[in-house]
């Protein structure tokens, strides 16, 4: 099953450097990161970003250094496109947004959600120069037991384990 990563552009940014007025630069200094990775990775990963204050009437797409970048169309705002994209592409979809509206939208259909600094530190692991993202300890973590439960009390819920799965393919 192929993955395709969906990353919400002004979120990722916000996060990091904050929105300035330099957005034009920090937007291309993303799209370049992220066409650095995906020479690494070899799938399709798609930004998007709000349109909807300054965009045009339809939506915008290009390509730049192998990324899809998508611009929401005035009045609509980029949390709505990545839905959509959600609610199509199901299973097949990581979303890496610190949105909750987006990130229980994926649980909901069943795509994975990555924190914008969960996919931070993955594009600093490839930076750095490690190949696997997670360490022997790390995979382990074990999750609190509140009450007497039935099955494994050392194997993470199903949920965090597809998403730990995702994780090292990315």
């Amino acid at each position: 099953m192929s993955i395709q990563l969906i990353i919400d552009g002004y979120n990722f940014i916000g996060f990091h450097k904050g929105l300035s007025k330099k957005l034009e630069a920090q937007r291309n200094q993303l799209i370049s990161t992220l066409g650095s990775y995906r020479q690494n990775k070899n799938f399709p990963i798609c930004v998007v970003f709000d349109g909807w204050k300054d965009g045009e009437l339809h939506e915008h797409f290009e390509i730049k250094n192998g990324i899809e970048v998508v611009y929401s169309r005035l009045g609509e705002k980029a949390d709505q496109v990545i839905i959509r994209f959600i609610k199509r592409l199901k299973e097949q979809c990581v979303v890496v947004s610190s949105d909750r509206e987006i990130r229980d939208c994926a649980h909901q259909y069943k795509s994975t959600a990555l924190t914008v600094q969960e996919f931070k530190s993955k594009l600093d692991q490839m930076s750095s120069g490690f190949s696997d993202g997670m360490g022997k300890d790390e995979e382990e973590d074990k999750m609190p037991s509140f009450g007497k439960k039935s099955g494994n009390p050392n194997k993470l819920p199903k949920r965090e384990r597809t998403k730990q799965n995702k994780l090292k393919k990315l």
